[in-house]
């Protein structure tokens, strides 16, 4: 069987920048994100790090992100 996943949500369509190096928040270890990724626990501190470039692209707003990602969205009208 043949999956097809949605353009904003294929990382084969990914820029570089899309996956990015953010400081842990408590012991500043640098933790490694994807921009889909609302959080990471240091492997270091075990604290969790929020991830503050989190884009969901077109999850935001598409009616299919739940059946896209497994999970719903919350809906709003940015639609990066």
């Amino acid at each position: 069987m043949n999956h097809t996943r949605c353009p904003g949500q294929d990382t084969r369509f990914w820029r570089p920048e899309d996956i990015f190096t953010v400081p842990c928040a408590t012991c500043k270890t640098p933790l490694e994100f994807f921009k889909d990724e609302s959080s990471r626990r240091c492997p270091r501190c075990g604290e969790r790090t929020q991830n503050p470039r989190l884009s969901l692209g077109c999850a935001q707003w598409c009616e299919h992100a739940e059946e896209c990602l497994g999970f719903a969205t919350p809906k709003g009208t940015n639609r990066s």
